[in-house]
């Protein structure tokens, strides 16, 4: 999510944190750069205890890079095909590890779950679908599905 300014048509910059009110509301304020125009955004205390079970950073990246994500797909990218070897070996030998490593690491969603997900607005489905698989490994499941989903909706308190 962006905020741009109607006056200046940039894009408004992070500027403070309100911080959480005592009833659990949460005020951040974004200014524009050119004319220092301000919005604030002013979240409910359901919305705040999401973002925060989520473990949701305010003015970053919504969904946290994996540990050696960049390593991992250049790794995979770099494998030649197994019927094709090219000279002198070709490809990383370590990147069939790579690939078991990463599927390992991704649960699977029945279509059920899918398609619930898929109901959401866009712009939270990252962060729900995180918030969904952390609960599910921690509990180590090897699936999400409703009733995973549902469980982790009772947990979170929503």
């Amino acid at each position: 999510m962006k905020f741009v300014c109607t006056e200046c048509d940039e894009q408004m910059r992070f500027a403070e944190s309100g911080g959480i009110d005592a009833d659990g509301s949460l005020a951040v304020t974004f200014r524009c750069p050119s004319c220092d125009w301000g919005v604030t955004l002013l979240t409910n205390p359901q919305e705040t205890q999401l973002v925060r079970a989520l473990g949701v950073k305010i003015g970053g990246r919504a969904v946290p890079p994996r540990p050696m994500e960049m390593l991992q797909s250049h790794l995979l990218g770099a494998a030649a095909p197994a019927e094709a070897p090219a000279p002198g070996g070709g490809g990383c030998p370590f990147a069939a590890l790579v690939e078991q490593a990463s599927a390992a690491a991704e649960l699977r969603w029945s279509a059920e779950a899918t398609a619930r997900l898929e109901r959401l607005p866009s712009f939270v489905r990252p962060m729900v679908r995180q918030g969904i698989e952390a609960f599910a490994r921690e509990r180590g499941y090897g699936e999400v599905t409703p009733q995973v989903m549902d469980e982790a909706r009772a947990h979170l308190g929503l």
